[in-house]
């Protein structure tokens, strides 16, 4: 299994276990609020615990490989608006406060969460200095802002390591350099925007020779190194480089000319020309994408595929 898919089975656990342990607890709040002969606000907790169980299941079952936003942003839009258009119905309702940031930050992306908390606390802070007594309201918002602030710490610190955790699963631990996988991520995004502003995009490849390959893996794993030392000293901040399944190289450029490219490649050539033997067997390349070009194609030209359009 690979690493990608490794951290895309652990997300769907986490999912997985955090959704069923939430509808539990949502179950019980519709077990009291049935208890207390309030029966439509029970109504809405079994149906958002039946929601999550749903959604778990569909996890557990299918176990998707790609990540889908409708579910998230589905489950968070009713919530927001239960709790914003509930509160003017029954006080009742804005005891739900308190698990819009939880469940914001979990199920969308941080940022976005940012964004869409800071809207929902103004316009809620608005409607609780509006609604409630003054002994009740400094309460509420005191208790909502704690469970804010934990949230959000909680979900600082959980976006670091995912990011510290991503570095770490689409980079090879030997070049320091990123891998295939990651390419294939950049190459579509970098392809899609390059066919919407009409720019150019262009691949360097450096392919290592064939004997490479024969060789003991520590030593074949110290001249890949010495190879990414020599491209990584030249190399922009932003440039992007990247080892292959088959131990070639590919460095990515976008958004630059022909002009531009070609001193990039004599830079280049000059740089390898300081390893061992590097000038004499290292075969360096420049790929230019086309506009009928797809990840697919540019990957069978950067690997030397004669089929290869």
């Amino acid at each position: 299994m690979e690493k990608a898919q490794i951290q895309s089975l652990i997300t769907n656990q986490v999912k997985i276990i955090y959704s069923l342990l939430s509808a539990f607890g949502l179950f019980i709040i519709a077990v009291l609020d049935l208890y207390e002969e309030k029966y439509h606000f029970a109504i809405i907790a079994a149906a958002f615990a039946f929601l999550l169980v749903v959604y778990a299941t569909y996890l557990l079952v299918f176990k998707p490989e790609k990540e889908s936003s409708y579910p998230e942003w589905g489950l968070v839009s009713l919530l927001l608006a239960f709790t914003l258009f509930g509160m003017q119905e029954s006080e009742q309702v804005v005891h739900w406060v308190y698990f819009v940031p939880i469940y914001t930050f979990f199920l969308i992306p941080f940022r976005i969460a940012c964004g869409a908390l800071l809207v929902y606390s103004a316009i809620m802070g608005v409607m609780v200095l509006n609604q409630f007594p003054l002994e009740t309201r400094w309460q509420i918002l005191f208790t909502y802002g704690t469970c804010l602030a934990f949230s959000f710490m909680y979900a600082l610190l959980n976006e670091r390591n995912n990011a510290y955790l991503k570095k770490i699963i689409n980079t090879d631990p030997n070049t320091q350099v990123y891998n295939e996988y990651q390419l294939n991520t950049d190459l579509n995004k970098e392809l899609v925007r390059a066919n919407r502003q009409g720019s150019q995009l262009f691949l360097i490849s450096i392919a290592i020779p064939e004997q490479w390959n024969n060789l003991k893996v520590e030593e074949l794993e110290k001249k890949l190194s010495m190879v990414s030392r020599g491209m990584r000293r030249v190399l922009r901040e932003y440039d992007c480089c990247y080892r292959l399944d088959n131990n070639n190289f590919v460095i990515l450029f976008p958004q630059v000319n022909k002009e531009a490219i070609d001193e990039q490649e004599k830079t280049l050539r000059n740089a390898l020309k300081g390893n061992t033997k590097a000038d004499q067997i290292l075969t360096v390349n420049v790929v230019q994408a086309l506009p009928e070009d797809d990840v697919n194609s540019l990957l069978r030209k950067v690997k030397g595929d004669k089929n290869a359009s």
